[in-house]
């Protein structure tokens, strides 16, 4: 029992030394009347001492059950900040980040091919990049769009692939030779609204998404308006022959499997 005490007062020590203390998954001391005892006074510690805390977890602390109350009340003291997937832009940007900072020459192209094809998380997409170079090395095969391809098929053959929201404004948007800015922007000119409405009809057809996070894409529309774009699509893929052609090409394009 004394060896015990003293193992536990030597990690007490250890913790409340520290500058900074950063904890992942703190739902998991949900149930562990002790663990959160021992957390709640090295919490009070080094909040008190002026020291710096971050805590993570896959719940906000209204929903953590069989946590104490005493504890939940201190999670909520700090700034709390819901920490969702990447998007887009978020991962084009950290992967021309890791990029230049490797000095590696890779074309424009690619870069973005990664970021639309990879949405589940940074650790993947590094994966990717990682996986893309040591087969373009081996191989001794450009860095291309070609290459990139037929790496991803393989790098997320076992796992279930959905195209993204923004993969479908991209392909979109460049077989017509628009800007994403002008999609979702609130224009009416009969080209823009035509892409648009392409752009939900794919959303809906190809995604997950709900109608209304499909309209938040694209440019804050409500889900009456994406309805009304697929109803749309589809009565022109009826009479219109050269709307159709442009579903049947972008459905080739869009399509990553």
């Amino acid at each position: 029992m004394r060896k015990r005490k003293m193992n536990i007062t030597h990690g007490w020590f250890h913790f409340v030394s520290v500058d900074f203390l950063i904890i992942d998954d703190v739902q998991f001391f949900s149930g562990k009347e002790k663990t959160q005892d021992v957390f709640f006074h090295i919490f009070n510690h080094l909040h008190q001492t002026g020291k710096q805390l971050i805590l993570t977890a896959d719940k906000p602390p209204i929903e953590m059950q069989g946590m104490e109350q005493r504890l939940l009340s201190r999670f909520k003291w700090g700034l709390s900040a819901d920490l969702q997937v990447p998007d887009l832009e978020t991962r084009i940007a950290i992967l021309d980040t890791k990029i230049k900072m490797d000095g590696i020459d890779m074309p424009k192209d690619v870069a973005e091919y990664l970021a639309y094809s990879i949405t589940s998380n940074i650790r993947e997409l590094q994966g990717a990049l990682i996986t893309l170079l040591a087969q373009s090395s081996f191989n001794k095969k450009p860095i291309n769009l070609e290459l990139a391809k037929s790496m991803i098929d393989k790098f997320v053959k076992n796992t279930a692939r959905e195209v993204s929201i923004d993969y479908i404004q991209k392909v979109v948007c460049d077989y017509f030779d628009l800007p994403i800015e002008l999609l979702k922007s609130k224009t009416r000119k009969r080209d823009v609204v035509q892409a648009r409405q392409l752009a939900m009809y794919f959303s809906k057809s190809m995604t997950k998404s709900s109608l209304a996070k499909i309209g938040m894409h694209c440019g804050g529309k409500d889900h009456a308006t994406v309805l009304h774009a697929c109803r749309t699509v589809n009565n022109l893929i009826d009479t219109d022959k050269q709307f159709k052609t442009y579903v049947t090409d972008l459905q080739k394009k869009i399509s990553i499997e």
